[in-house]
């Protein structure tokens, strides 16, 4: 299955060339609309891999559209705009998985431009993810440090001592070392 796409657009024709072309590239359309609001809806329905927007749609302005898209992390956004409108996209143009095209377009251009804003989303995505997990870890051990102390404090046992307690609790109980650890801490706590 190709990237798919959500299209946007005030003219039918440019949604309909729009489409045609796509599809025949191996991309999935699945959607398209000409209402700017209408587009949100079904970006928040069908989740797609990128957004083409015209600048000029009905309901909002294309940077309006693409800034909400974008603060909401829906998914990258290309938006096909005139040149007398580039210095409202100034600012969006900073954002990693956004880009503008000045109409008219060229065919290569456009298919270059999603292939990369797509693998460029999903390389974010894992960074992303592989983030949160690193800061789980971290916040996990933050917890079971401070167990250790209370455990040397109050118990006089060295941190190696300490950090075997932990594990034995953790094995005898069935309980994660981390559960066993924020035991640890609200006992010493108080």
């Amino acid at each position: 299955m190709g990237i798919r796409v959500m299209i946007g657009s005030s003219n039918n024709k440019i949604i309909t060339q729009l489409t045609q072309f796509l599809q025949e590239n191996g991309m999935q359309v699945v959607g398209e609309t000409t209402d700017a609001y209408d587009l949100l809806r079904k970006i928040h329905t069908v989740y797609p891999d990128i957004a083409i927007i015209d600048d000029r749609m009905k309901g909002m302005k294309g940077y309006e559209i693409s800034e909400t898209i974008l603060a909401e992390k829906v998914c990258p956004v290309v938006a096909l705009i005139h040149a007398t409108d580039v210095e409202h996209y100034v600012n969006l143009n900073q954002e990693p998985i956004f880009t503008s095209i000045v109409k008219p377009c060229g065919r290569e251009v456009l298919m270059n431009t999603i292939s990369l804003l797509a693998k460029t989303s999903k390389s974010i995505l894992s960074l992303e993810q592989e983030v949160v997990q690193i800061k789980e870890k971290k916040n996990q051990q933050e917890v079971i440090d401070e167990a250790k102390k209370y455990l040397m404090k109050y118990l006089d046992l060295t941190e190696e001592e300490a950090h075997r307690k932990i594990q034995k609790k953790s094995m005898d109980k069935g309980l994660s070392k981390v559960k066993v650890a924020e035991i640890i801490i609200r006992i010493y706590k108080e």
